[in-house]
């Protein structure tokens, strides 16, 4: 198993920062980038992601075609402070564990995500570029 750590800077409170990435999620995600950031299959578009903001919630992806796809549920919920979900690609043999904390830092937020439980290192050196890619994305759309 292997594990990725990614670190950001966002000009903005913890509070609003923590909002917009649970609660904006689908607002902010990139669908296209250095790669394909949906689960979305080759038949249909992707329309939603969203989390259910507690608990027990699921990360997931609704689909146009109306199907979904559940990413992951969320392990712990802590705002502002820290969201724990498990993430898990179709084809892996279990699902993996992102948690995401965000701390003050002077007049910005620091947002830290620590990707565990890859399935190996090829995955995690993939999922390195696509969460800091989607780690800039996100710090763009917050400071806006």
């Amino acid at each position: 198993m292997a594990t990725i750590n990614e670190k950001i800077d966002i000009v903005a409170d913890r509070v609003t920062v923590f909002n917009i990435y649970v609660d904006r999620i689908d607002e902010w995600w990139p669908r296209q980038k250095t790669y394909r950031y949906s689960f979305a299959p080759a038949t249909t578009e992707p329309d939603r992601i969203l989390f259910e903001p507690r608990e027990g919630g699921r990360l997931y992806e609704r689909f146009a075609d109306g199907s979904e796809y559940t990413i992951g549920s969320i392990e712990v919920y802590d705002p502002p402070s820290e969201i724990v979900y498990t993430w898990q690609a179709p084809e892996w043999p279990a699902p993996s564990t992102i948690r995401v904390r965000f701390l003050d830092s002077g007049d910005a937020t620091t947002v830290i995500v620590e990707h565990s439980g890859l399935p190996d290192d090829e995955t995690a050196s993939g999922y390195a570029v696509g969460t800091a890619e989607i780690l800039s994305v996100f710090a763009a759309f917050a400071e806006e």
